[in-house]
């Protein structure tokens, strides 16, 4: 059993911020836990990040040629999920017991926010190799990635119950972005 991680690739497509940070920050991952966010859910604004100052040199290189596209997973803050429609549509069905599908308002196109409500104790942390923030509480890098599989059978997204703010994905999602050709992930094998 394969799994990957959750990157978007932020340098070579646009990405989203909050159209009022100050107002929505609540959605950023530390603030989320586990279990769905009640009803109702506050409106959540983003817009795509189009000042060139605000870019990555890469974004910035592609803009000014005309070239910088939309991705079907746009970063936001780097921590966020988010599905253009045609992944909701692709993935969805995957996914759908594990997650919270939450319409995001963007000008220029429907946008989701995918949070995941519920962890999955998927990542055995005695036998991979991690780098503690604080012991048995928060992880701040892993080096050598050791999955219960038992655990994660027909899981196809998770995050680890613990502080650890990467998502992972199974190789079934991972063959249905690539089969319906969906743009903005960065596809790179765990050590």
């Amino acid at each position: 059993m394969k799994f990957w991680k959750y990157t978007t690739d932020g340098d070579h497509f646009f990405t989203l911020v909050l159209a009022d940070f100050e107002r929505d920050k609540w959605i950023l991952p530390r603030d989320l836990q586990p279990g769905p966010i009640p009803e109702p859910i506050p409106k959540i604004t983003v817009q795509y990040e189009t000042q060139p100052k605000d870019l990555s040199p890469s974004q910035r290189a592609l803009l000014r040629k005309g070239k910088l596209p939309k991705a079907d997973f746009p970063s936001l803050y780097g921590g966020q999920i988010v599905f253009s429609e045609k992944a909701l549509n692709a993935l969805l069905p995957l996914i759908q017991s594990d997650v919270q599908v939450i319409p995001l308002q963007c000008e220029e196109e429907q946008l989701f926010l995918i949070h995941l409500t519920k962890h999955v104790n998927g990542l055995d942390l005695e036998h991979s190799e991690v780098r503690w923030l604080v012991e048995n509480k928060a992880v701040s890098r892993v080096w050598h990635h050791v999955f219960y599989e038992e655990k994660l059978k027909d899981i196809n997204i998770f995050r680890v119950p613990i502080y650890f703010p990467w998502v992972y994905v199974s190789e079934a999602f991972k063959a249905a972005v690539e089969e319906h050709d969906l743009k903005g992930l960065l596809w790179k094998p765990l050590p």
